[in-house]
């Protein structure tokens, strides 16, 4: 009786270890336990990241899974990375590849060794732009082989090796993938610009990702032996329908920015129909030059609007801040111009100039950016006035105002010279001053006016708060709302606090004369009260229920998140070598 009872003991808790490890061993560099792949595909895959492993010792493993067990795929991913131990133990350089189309959910999870190098953007882009689109039109397999190719590739740029073969001098075309005379033409076309080292290649790269990751890396090795030049690093390959990338010193940015390289390459659509990848990387490099020479005539004409004859912007960025643009003028009544020139260093002298040439002694407002300078002014005058909400006042235009809301509407976009944004932005930035300078003069207007018209009244007159008082009024109902569908307490008492503690003042006589007090007082009691409720539910154990309850009824499959691994070579007997789960990679949904 006593060894039936060991027996069963034993039994169940064997069978509840069983029932605790949900996931499969590591057999392989491809785990697809359902077959959803080809034999074929899978083979293919297989050799792809054992060679992987072999070259670089990064492993690479590609994991399919039937059903998640986890209510999400980062707590999936985690947990395969501590089972499996992926990477080498001393180099954490392990990644998995982890989809589970039954939930329609990828991710690409990065050991820490590797983060530098498949940066969480990276595996987001190789996600987005290429696993999702081919699943959802019907192609798991490509979706596969593309994105671990484009992981692949992204990893093997990290070493010189690939580097070094392909590209030994400044300009390279080691498999004669161009006619002969190519070459000679490039370097006879750069042979005025003395100012900027320019690097060449040809390479084998069968990803827009593995293309830019060869340019970076390029660029650095240009960096490392010439640091004091304008450097520019040009590269394409044949395979892939053609595809290039370009890398620039960042003074370079404002005449080549990244918008503008991608549709440098986008825009030659005859070259890849016509299969001739001698033009296509031929007039891809003119293109590049045209926008670095900045050598065209330039005729300023009298008008609004913005004025780009280098072709700095995209057509996005150009329509949208023109429509902007065109509707500031349409409700204020005032001439905008935006402006993308080479310019003498006296940036004021210039603006003023070409100001007076646009508006003369009219309302009008210029933005100067400066393609050779790399600066912005906003430059206004006397003159320059709008109309209030009643239209028998005139309001003057603050030029150090405007200009301060100019710059931080372009400061973050300024670090990494993305012009499009950059003009969008200010376009926004002008509208967005001229709305509150419009406001704010005819609140205090109206004010006057109502206790001049009502005497008695006036005592129970609710003065309005500062504007940005209001804009946080408002943040706190997006705030209150994120709270809740994230199941965080603090966000959701804090904003809905501030929120009652708002319509309380309106229906209570309190500090109706100084709201901007109030709304400081309020900013801090809401701390305070949110603090002690969160505190009070965490004691009586309702947070985490309530917090569960609400992410699974608003997001029962989340993802978005990010962790990490590690991992290690392959032997005779596939497995991890003791690697670890981090914090770096990225997820997708379709």
């Amino acid at each position: 009786m006593k060894q039936l009872l060991v027996g069963i003991i034993f039994f169940s808790i064997f069978s509840c270890n069983r029932h605790l490890d949900p996931y499969p061993d590591l057999t392989g560099p491809v785990i697809d336990p359902s077959g959803y792949l080809p034999g074929e595909v899978k083979s293919r895959l297989e050799t792809m990241l054992l060679e992987e492993e072999k070259i670089t010792t990064n492993q690479v493993v590609v994991y399919i899974t039937d059903k998640l067990k986890e209510d999400t795929i980062e707590k999936e991913s985690t947990a395969v990375f501590e089972k499996w131990k992926l990477g080498q133990k001393d180099k954490d350089n392990g990644i998995l590849f982890l989809l589970a189309p039954n939930d329609r959910k990828v991710r690409i999870e990065v050991g820490y060794g590797l983060e530098a190098v498949i940066t969480d953007l990276i595996a987001k882009r190789i996600i987005d732009e290429i696993v999702i689109p081919n699943i959802k039109s019907g192609n798991p397999s490509l979706a596969m082989l593309s994105g671990t190719s484009a992981i692949l590739e992204q990893l093997r740029t990290n070493s010189p090796t690939l580097t070094n073969i392909n590209c030994p001098k400044p300009f390279s075309d080691i498999q004669n993938d161009l006619h002969h005379d190519t070459i000679p033409f490039l370097l006879k076309e750069i042979k005025p610009i003395k100012s900027v080292d320019f690097f060449f290649c040809i390479v084998p790269s069968e990803t827009q990702f593995g293309i830019e990751a060869i340019t970076n890396q390029l660029y650095l090795n240009r960096q490392k032996s010439n640091s004091n030049s304008k450097s520019i690093v040009f590269a394409t390959s044949p395979n892939s329908g053609y595809i290039g990338s370009i890398t620039t010193s960042p003074e370079l940015n404002w005449s080549l920015s990244k918008n503008k390289i991608r549709s440098i390459f986008r825009n030659r659509y005859k070259e890849k129909h016509s299969g001739d990848f001698t033009n296509f990387t031929y007039l891809a490099f003119l293109d590049m030059l045209d926008h670095i020479k900045h050598n065209q005539k330039i005729v300023l004409e009298k008008g609004t609007g913005i004025y780009d004859p280098f072709d700095s912007l995209e057509s996005f960025s150009y329509e949208r801040a023109g429509e902007t643009i065109r509707q500031i003028e349409t409700d204020y009544k005032i001439g905008i111009q935006i402006l993308f020139l080479d310019t003498k260093p006296k940036l004021l002298s210039e603006a003023k100039k070409y100001h007076d040439l646009a508006f003369g002694k009219s309302s009008g407002i210029t933005l100067l950016f400066s393609l050779n300078q790399k600066e912005l002014i906003v430059y206004t005058d006397e003159n320059s006035k709008i109309q209030g909400l009643n239209q028998t006042n005139s309001i003057p235009i603050v030029n150090r105002t405007l200009s301060e809301i100019v710059s931080n509407a372009i400061a973050s976009d300024l670090k990494i010279a993305d012009i499009d944004w950059m003009c969008i932005r200010s376009a926004e930035g002008i509208d967005t001053y001229l709305n509150m300078l419009r406001y704010q003069q005819d609140l205090g207007k109206e004010e006057i006016s109502n206790s001049a018209s009502f005497n008695g009244d006036s005592k129970n007159k609710i003065k309005e708060p500062h504007f940005l008082f209001q804009f946080f009024f408002m943040l706190m109902f997006f705030v209150t709302w994120v709270g809740l569908i994230a199941g965080e307490g603090i966000l959701f008492f804090y904003g809905l606090i501030f929120i009652v503690g708002q319509i309380l003042r309106s229906k209570v006589t309190i500090l109706n004369d100084s709201p901007n007090l109030y709304n400081t007082v309020l900013i801090f009691l809401a701390a305070i009260l949110c603090y002690l409720i969160v505190s009070f539910f965490r004691k009586i154990g309702w947070a985490s229920k309530v917090s569960s309850g609400t992410q699974g009824f608003f997001t029962p499959s989340s993802s978005g998140s990010s962790s990490s691994s590690g991992y290690r070579s392959s032997s005779s007997s596939y497995s991890g070598g003791g690697g670890r789960s981090g914090g770096g990679g990225a997820s997708g949904s379709w």
